[in-house]
């Protein structure tokens, strides 16, 4: 198998488009909700906010999990894909004892070639969520005649 380089020409028009996708949870501080890069969508670290009252989605793992993912589902319903385009998440954890709990939620959503993951145990997050994620997703070809996001 080779690998091409892509031309000179290809690789200046690539550019760095900001998304907003409504019903995702919000970028905190300086950072952007979502970004789209050549063919691939990097999502900044998603909170388990509940969108109808922008608070946390209750106190205990299973329910801020859902949250979570929930999220990632309405940035790739945005996309055109489904959860089976995300390629990586990173799932930050302030209890690595709520990890059992996550894994079955997790699962749910998950169940079929889930995508590369790393776990990282954190002393706190922001709104002092149990958990956030963040994800590089590999969205599905628009056909023509459709608009870009």
């Amino acid at each position: 198998m080779s690998i091409s380089p892509q031309s000179e020409s290809a690789k200046r028009n690539l550019q760095k488009v900001p998304l907003v996708i409504e019903g995702a949870s919000p970028a905190l501080g300086q950072a952007s909700q979502a970004i789209k890069f050549g063919d691939m969508v990097y999502v900044s670290g998603q909170l388990p906010i509940d969108p109808k009252t922008n608070r946390l989605a209750g106190d205990d793992i299973t329910t801020q999990t859902e949250a979570c993912i929930q999220s990632l589902q309405k940035i790739t319903d945005f996309l055109g894909g489904a959860l089976g385009s995300v390629l990586k998440i990173t799932v930050y954890v302030v209890a690595m004892e709520d990890l059992p709990s996550m894994e079955k939620v997790y699962r749910n959503y998950f169940n079929f070639q889930p995508p590369a993951r790393t776990i990282v145990g954190v002393a706190r997050l922001p709104m002092n969520a149990r958990i956030q994620m963040d994800a590089v997703i590999y969205p599905p070809p628009r056909e023509k005649g459709t608009p870009a996001f």
